[in-house]
């Protein structure tokens, strides 16, 4: 009896032991895994965060483009509206102008007729005096 407590005995000890060792070597095995991937993934995390950062690059000079063009069609109809608010007072200064020179026209009219009448007034008046001065005489 006592030599088959020592087998149990020694039987539980060496499996126990190479459970142990294989237990041992299981964990290390996972453990290596564990700092490859590790490695690996500190290996890729620069070069993932260099591609997203050339992703948002590429974004932010899309959007700066797109603003960009908004403000150039901007300009654009702001000028295209100078340009016909322009060409509208240039028009209205025409009109104007060429009522200007109506009513210098008219002016210079109504002077020569008034020049007219003067003379005619002058005349009539001349000849009045001649003839008060025929029959004073």
């Amino acid at each position: 009896m006592r030599n088959i407590v020592l087998a149990a005995i020694a039987a539980v000890y060496l499996i126990g032991a190479g459970s142990l060792a294989l237990a041992d070597d299981a964990m290390k095995n996972e453990l290596g895994a564990m700092k490859d991937q590790v490695k690996a993934d500190m290996k890729a995390a620069p070069e993932k965060m260099k591609a997203e950062k050339d992703q948002m690059k590429a974004d932010m000079k899309a959007k700066k483009e797109d603003m960009k063009s908004k403000m150039k069609a901007h300009r654009e109809e702001a000028k295209a509206k100078r340009a016909a608010m322009k060409d509208k007072m240039k028009a209205k200064h025409e009109e104007v102008k060429g009522q200007g020179d109506a009513v210098k026209a008219q002016a210079q009219d109504m002077k020569a007729a008034g020049q007219q009448v003067g003379s005619d007034a002058k005349s009539a008046g001349q000849e009045m005096k001649d003839a008060v001065g025929a029959m004073g005489k």
